[in-house]
């Protein structure tokens, strides 16, 4: 067993040689950034990478993934900043990756390239979703969706790619509406399962990436228990974050689990309170704790939780306050 182990393990290395922009070394500050990013520890995520561009200057990764950084962090806090150096350093990314294949390298470097080329585009697509416009996203969705296969037709051995690949058919099959019933799309959700299914076993840098996008994927087909493993499994693995938190809750709300529910939007609230930001997030885990609470006839245990939040108001920043204006109504005539 060993002795297999270890040839597969050499078998790897040697898969890599060819490669300048996915060396061993470069793996580790990757992974490293990662772990950093999940457990939301922001300024390590984002001195990791820059560790990348200092490294190699020509390297497109380095510039993607501090705007990952910035991204995540936003996304977070459910607010935009920084969007500026957000968008300069995904364009630098994109124009690193055209240049060195510009130049001449080797095909897998070439695959690696535009696998970082379809994630820019998929990070501007994310972006545009949540804080900008839906056209765009979609414009950006596409852009990925070429860059990726263009990856898979030079190095289909390239199992990071279909990551990106996977992410595309499902979503576009489950977002696209009449468009999917008459037929302009395929429903193509099956083929995206796998391919993320692809990314998780045999992926260089995309694992936890992919578990991630799994997690969402089975809480959109409504197999809530399995997300919750994947979800119960990655927090455990970096407790430090809020990422994982979140799903656990919201599938064990949708199973109408309510004593789990209850015990992990309290463990937000209690998280968020700390460092509210702009008090979106502290508004959601408050809100679905109390009605929780009310579903359990606890409520007198969820009501120094509306209090503390109530006596916060004047610090909530009033966009906050429009975009939660029914959670925190609701909250407010119980207090």
């Amino acid at each position: 067993m060993k002795y297999i182990v270890c040839m597969i393990w050499l078998l790897a290395i040697g898969s890599l040689s060819a490669s300048n922009l996915l060396t061993a070394e470069k793996i580790e500050i990757v992974l490293s950034g990662e772990e950093a990013l999940l457990n939301a520890r922001w300024d390590k995520a984002y001195e990791t990478y820059d560790s990348l561009c200092r490294l190699d200057s020509t390297d497109p990764a380095g510039y993607l993934y501090r705007a990952v950084v910035l991204q995540t962090e936003m996304t977070d806090r459910e607010e935009v900043f920084r969007k500026r150096e957000f968008t300069r350093l995904l364009d630098r990314a994109e124009k690193l990756g055209e240049d060195y294949m510009r130049k001449g390298c080797s095909s897998r470097d070439s695959a690696v390239c535009q696998l970082y080329i379809g994630h820019q585009h998929a990070y501007r697509a994310v972006w545009e979703t949540r804080f900008g416009s839906s056209i765009s996203a979609i414009t950006y969705g596409f852009k990925a969706k070429g860059a990726y296969q263009k990856g898979l037709r030079i190095d289909s051995t390239l199992y990071d790619l279909y990551l990106g690949m996977g992410s595309y058919h499902y979503w576009k099959s489950v977002k696209s509406g009449v468009l999917r019933y008459t037929g302009i799309f395929n429903d193509d959700r099956e083929q995206g399962i796998a391919e993320i299914h692809l990314a998780i076993d045999s992926s260089l840098i995309s694992r936890d990436a992919a578990k991630t996008s799994l997690i969402y994927i089975l809480m959109n087909e409504n197999k809530y228990d399995s997300a919750i493993l994947i979800a119960e499994e990655m927090f455990a693995e970096y407790p430090h974050g809020n990422f994982f938190l979140w799903p656990i809750a919201e599938s064990y709300r949708e199973l109408e689990n309510h004593e789990m529910t209850g015990k992990y939007y309290k463990m937000l609230y209690d998280r968020l309170k700390e460092s509210p930001g702009n008090y979106y997030n502290l508004i959601e885990a408050a809100f679905y704790y109390y009605r929780t609470c009310e579903k359990l006839d606890c409520k007198d245990e969820a009501y120094p939780v509306v209090k503390s939040l109530i006596e916060a108001y004047r610090e909530i920043p009033r966009e906050t306050i429009r975009e939660q204006r029914n959670k925190l109504t609701y909250l407010r005539r119980r207090y």
